[in-house]
């Protein structure tokens, strides 16, 4: 399970060009946030955002198990996993450089009315707002629609 996290979390960083994640070559270097004017390159804990009562009523699935990613207030990407009984719902955070998100919206399903701006592509709906990428991942349900009111919930709460 943690390979697949690890996985999804490889592949949000390398659709998004990798903001927000610290060099690894460089230990001492700034975070590429810090160094791009994006700010802090901490993010919000998603699980502290979205308890499991949320999850569900967001979903309309009951949560069996809670996965966290156990990083630091200082991280540049966090994520949040609920396994449910009949699906699976994701949430990662990162920093990012807004035009660089504009680039990769082309080609994909634009979807309004959440943060402010928008896209679909596999089963991921990637929203910005501000410097911050919100990534919800939903599998089971009515996923567009799901994915949606998760996203506009975590965004009330930032």
């Amino acid at each position: 399970m943690k390979r697949r996290i690890r996985a999804l979390t490889a592949a949000t960083l390398a659709l998004t060009g990798g903001c927000g994640a610290p060099a690894a070559s460089a230990p001492n270097a700034s975070p590429p946030a810090a160094r791009s004017g994006l700010g802090s390159a901490g993010v919000p804990d998603p699980c502290a955002l979205l308890g499991r009562d949320d999850v569900r009523e967001l979903t309309h699935r009951e949560v069996t198990r809670i996965d966290e990613d156990g990083a630091g207030a200082d991280a540049g990407t966090r994520y949040c996993q609920w396994q449910q009984e009949e699906g699976q719902l994701a949430v990662f955070l990162s920093r990012v450089d807004p035009a660089g998100f504009r680039v990769i919206v082309d080609g994909n399903e634009t979807v309004d009315g959440v943060g402010d701006e928008a896209y679909w592509n596999s089963g991921h709906l990637y929203v910005l707002s501000g410097t911050l990428q919100v990534d919800v991942y939903s599998r089971g349900g009515d996923d567009l629609p799901d994915a949606k009111r998760v996203a506009e919930a975590v965004l009330a709460r930032l």
